[in-house]
């Protein structure tokens, strides 16, 4: 096996892991800004971005300059994003905890995947040539200084943070942000160095064939690397005790459907999704990537604004010790595991404690 198919395969793993245990996502992102008026996962994937560029920067330093893509800005990439992120509100979730949800068993998420394969072959269909293929370009010399400063700030930050008591991150249920998102743009600066780029977004355009990424010249990597990165993301939630297969409601299954054709039709538009915009467009500073990021977030945020004005419940985001989780989610889990203990009490005869 090429050494370099070994160091992609091992990043794919460590990002997949890292992903899930940090329970990064841009549907939680904007939630936490309308619930609580902060950013801490917002930051966190600039975090991500800055660790990118940084590593890429002092790379090229060294003589070693890794080629990113550039995509031209256009006039569709926002509309892309808008449309990509109405669709991860639909979703309930975005590209990285689409597969870390699918992993923890709601095996409904399979009928999303499906749904971004029908939106990115009807983009691939109805708009041939859409794209052009993107121009190499290397991260100019001059900002590695100010990387390098912030890099060792964050650097101090992330070791208070184990300190603080995220080590061993193995027995560590939920990773801080700031922890977890080092990891993750490692595994992404590797993927690039080896000349492996890969995202999870990039491996269902390159299946179904809708944009001219470079990754798709090599689609035995992109799956390799997605086996990786899926498999570590199902032995982190079997290791914490979260995955539990969930039935399949038909009902769901037609919404995830339809929200996952969504979220293809808009990242065949761009082309890319959330995961790619974050660790490659930004960081070398391609003219579309923010443009299309912050029409993502700007999709998600109309969506959640809506479901509050027709009187859904906005999921709160809490964040303490830089570790985020849905008040939602917390509720449902506590009220089925009380729900259970509630039956199986009734049916022993014995008196339940409240």
């Amino acid at each position: 096996m090429p050494a370099e198919l070994v160091v992609a395969l091992f990043a794919g793993a460590l990002l997949g892991g890292s992903a899930h245990r940090a329970g990064l996502c841009t549907v939680k992102a904007v939630a936490e800004v309308m619930t609580t008026g902060r950013g801490h996962i917002l930051g966190s994937f600039v975090k991500a971005s800055l660790w990118t560029a940084g590593v890429l920067a002092l790379l090229g330093v060294f003589g070693a300059p890794p080629a990113l893509a550039v995509w031209p800005l256009g006039r569709i990439a926002p509309l892309g994003g808008l449309v990509f992120g109405v669709g991860a509100r639909l979703n309930g979730a975005c590209s990285f905890s689409t597969l870390s949800r699918l992993a923890e068993g709601h095996l409904v998420m399979v009928f999303t995947l499906a749904g971004w394969l029908v939106g990115l072959g009807v983009v691939a269909r109805a708009l041939p040539g859409l794209h052009v293929p993107a121009a190499p370009r290397h991260l100019p010399w001059v900002v590695t200084l100010p990387l390098a400063a912030w890099m060792g700030w964050e650097t101090r930050r992330v070791f208070q943070r184990l300190r603080g008591g995220a080590w061993p991150l193995h027995r560590a249920r939920h990773w801080p942000l700031s922890v977890a998102v080092f990891p993750v743009a490692l595994s992404f600066i590797a993927l690039v160095a080896v000349g492996r780029p890969w995202s999870f977004t990039s491996s269902a355009i390159c299946l179904a064939d809708a944009g001219p990424l470079g990754a798709c010249v090599s689609p035995g990597t992109l799956w390799a690397v997605s086996a990786a990165a899926f498999g570590a993301m199902a032995l982190s939630a079997r290791l914490r005790g979260s995955a539990r297969a969930r039935p399949i409601r038909p009902r769901a299954a037609a919404r995830h459907l339809g929200a996952g054709t969504i979220m293809g039709l808009g990242a065949g538009l761009i082309p890319g999704g959330n995961d790619g915009l974050v660790l490659f467009g930004l960081p070398a500073t391609s003219p579309t990537a923010l443009p299309a990021w912050l029409s993502i977030v700007a999709g998600n945020f109309a969506a959640l604004w809506t479901m509050r004005r027709v009187g859904g419940r906005v999921p709160e985001i809490r964040c303490t010790a830089d570790i985020c989780r849905a008040d939602l989610y917390r509720a449902r889990h506590v009220g089925h595991r009380q729900g259970s203990k509630q039956r199986t009490n009734t049916m022993t005869g014995k008196p339940t404690s409240p």
